[in-house]
């Protein structure tokens, strides 16, 4: 079961709030929590229809309307259109919300709750964002990452699904994906309640699970990488976590509102690399070639290329492919993948000699570890996409 607006109740920073309107609909759900406060203002240069998002809670100070107190209503009415679920607002400004407001919020099933005590806009949503993160909407967050990854997602969507996971994101970002513990559902939301706590750090990161792993998605208005190695860090220690024991998968810091989606996908294929060559840290900048491939992963074009080519191996599916993923992941040392192979150097050798034969006749042996290094490198980024 999603978050509702019922539930809001039982979150320990809102047990104070009062509805005043709009009973009959508290089972709206609640997947995003907002401010408004300026938006509404005529003349303010604000496009709230492409700001606010539906099925949000909103949160507000009638700073808008404190001249006017007759814009409330007009603003309940466009929040409505928007699919907005709930209207939560503090009475700084005014202290006695419309009658006529309030019967739009009755006869449309609009919750409107208002909240007097200390509680900060920025408690708040913290608060919520961390129920939302909570049983299928921990799903559902699984999911829409999964689309980003296959770029499936529109621009749009993938702004949407930034704001849901952290509303304060920063102009910069870089994420983080990590693997090598069993981050299940129970122990990702363990994860998230003992960061929400940390006052100091909560505005500048966020975690969520997907696969067998999670990302931390980290922010910053500046992109000096010195700030975000000692953020990283600053996680980690909050969160129990030693990097020493899993692998992980960095992107560049990037702009936040153009480029999320790129960074997530940047961290998720550098820890899958890090997982191929058993290293801990793998950043995207060092890459190498896999910055070529990665971006076409999901193009038949390449998959095409990579079947085509390694089809007499993948035939067999016998020592030969395995000396050649080792001897490609091994950097096409002799030495080290006749040691990792528990065979010897000639038996290494002979073997690929075969495959060189076999799939590639016509070339030298530049070109034919070159060609194969492409090919192998494809194919073992489609097996780790599909498994």
């Amino acid at each position: 079961m999603g978050l509702k607006v019922r539930d809001l109740f039982e979150i320990e920073i809102l047990k104070n709030f009062k509805l005043i309107a709009g009973e009959k609909g508290l089972e709206r759900p609640i997947k995003g929590t907002e401010i408004l406060d300026f938006e509404f203002v005529q003349g303010a240069g604000f496009d709230r229809d492409k700001v606010f998002f539906g099925e949000s809670l909103i949160l507000s100070s009638l700073l808008f309307a404190k001249d006017n107190p007759g814009m409330i209503t007009d603003a309940l009415k466009r929040l409505h259109k928007m699919n907005i679920s709930c209207f939560a607002y503090k009475p700084v400004f005014i202290k006695e919300f419309p009658p006529e407001a309030i019967e739009f919020a009755n006869k449309n099933k609009f919750p409107i709750l208002e909240f007097g005590g200390d509680e900060f806009f920025e408690d708040i949503i913290f608060a919520v964002q961390k129920e939302i993160c909570k049983g299928s909407d921990m799903a559902e967050i699984e999911h829409q990452l999964q689309e980003i990854l296959q770029r499936s997602m529109a621009t749009k969507e993938i702004f949407r699904f930034m704001k849901r996971l952290n509303p304060d994101f920063k102009r910069y970002i870089r994420a983080v994906y990590l693997t090598g513990q069993n981050f299940t559902e129970e122990k990702v939301i363990k994860l998230v309640n003992r960061f929400s706590s940390e006052e100091r750090l909560r505005k500048k990161a966020s975690i969520c699970k997907y696969g067998d792993g999670c990302f931390i998605l980290l922010t910053q208005e500046t992109e000096e990488n010195s700030r975000f190695d000692a953020l990283i860090s600053d996680v980690f220690s909050v969160l129990g976590i030693d990097g020493a024991d899993m692998h992980s998968g960095f992107s560049f810091i990037l702009r936040t509102d153009r480029d999320f989606g790129k960074a997530i996908c940047e961290a998720y294929w550098s820890c899958m690399v890090a997982e191929l060559e058993d290293i801990e840290r793998k950043y995207y900048e060092d890459m190498g070639i896999y910055r070529f491939i990665v971006p076409q992963i999901n193009s038949p074009g390449i998959r095409e290329y990579m079947e085509d080519y390694l089809a007499p191996l993948l035939e067999r599916e016998d020592e030969l492919l395995e000396t050649a993923r080792t001897y490609i992941l091994l950097r096409g040392s002799l030495e080290n993948t006749a040691e990792k192979l528990f065979c010897h150097k000639n038996t290494v050798r002979y073997r690929l000699a075969k495959i060189h034969e076999m799939i590639d006749p016509m070339s030298n042996d530049k070109e034919f570890f070159e060609n194969l290094a492409i090919a192998i490198r494809i194919y073992m980024l489609v097996e780790k996409k599909e498994h």
